[in-house]
């Protein structure tokens, strides 16, 4: 996937994958740590081969109870030292998860460089603008922050249908970027 993301032209590779990474009941949570590790050191050269940033995203409980918070995502980006293994911000999970709002976790976490992509959806799993998360503060600390990589919009509920969602999401977020 690294290569292939760097055939297409892209330069940041998220993963999610939360059903991949349970860490059952039985399991020693910090031979779980060391066996993740393992895995996304192997990833490092391919990624740097590649030129792209393998970003490893912080998923909330239910979805998966390894790695929930961006600061146990960053832990982990930290170990790995390498400026092609970093961590990301999504809303969705971010919301969820942190124990601040998102435009504060955002405040906190990109000017550590750890950050290198935003996911921008609502808790009810559908694009930006389509619940009742607010995006404008975020997006405003982003532009303070100086944020100059690509948002990606990423749904799980697609209303009307996935062009819509697209449409709606672009004007929204087009709409709170222009004022």
């Amino acid at each position: 996937l690294v290569e292939l993301c760097s055939d297409l032209g892209g330069r940041v590779l998220v993963h999610g994958s939360p059903a991949q990474r349970q860490v059952e009941p039985d399991d020693d949570p910090s031979e779980a740590w060391k066996r993740a590790r393992t895995q996304f050191e192997s990833i490092v050269p391919l990624a740097e081969a590649a030129g792209v940033v393998y970003c490893l995203e912080a998923l909330p409980e239910p979805e998966t109870n390894f790695i929930n918070t961006i600061g146990e995502a960053a832990e982990m980006v930290n170990q790995i030292e390498s400026p092609a293994f970093r961590t990301m911000l999504d809303t969705k999970a971010a919301s969820l998860a942190e124990d601040r709002p998102v435009e504060e976790v955002a405040e906190k976490w990109f000017p550590t460089g750890l950050l290198k992509h935003v996911h921008l959806n609502d808790r009810n799993r559908r694009g930006p603008g389509q619940g009742n998360d607010r995006f404008a503060p975020l997006l405003s600390a982003l532009q303070r922050l100086g944020y100059d990589g690509y948002m990606s919009v990423e749904p799980f509920d697609y209303v009307p249908d996935g062009k819509g969602v697209a449409a709606h999401s672009i004007g929204y977020i087009r709409g709170l970027l222009e004022n």
